[in-house]
């Protein structure tokens, strides 16, 4: 039962960061993003902190590079 809501909240956040990927690439923002992550921190901080979903959508092969992109830089401006 415990991994099945484990599954649910990765599958969860995987969608998160997704939408939070396509904002990034699609807003004049990209170049803030420090200050996305900050807006953010607030309201979606357990999100922000779910470094195992993170890693896998980094790991992930069928993902575009600007994705990818996107994801790594958004990570940094997490970790900054």
């Amino acid at each position: 039962m415990a991994t099945d809501t484990q599954g649910k909240d990765q599958s969860r956040n995987a969608a998160f960061f997704q939408i939070l990927i396509s904002f990034y690439i699609q807003s004049e923002f990209h170049e803030h993003g420090t200050y996305l992550v900050d807006s953010l921190w607030a309201v979606a901080g357990s999100e922000l902190r779910d470094w195992e979903t993170m890693t896998a959508l980094l790991l992930q092969d069928a993902g575009e590079e600007q994705d990818q992109t996107a994801l790594n830089k958004v990570c940094v401006d997490f970790s900054a």
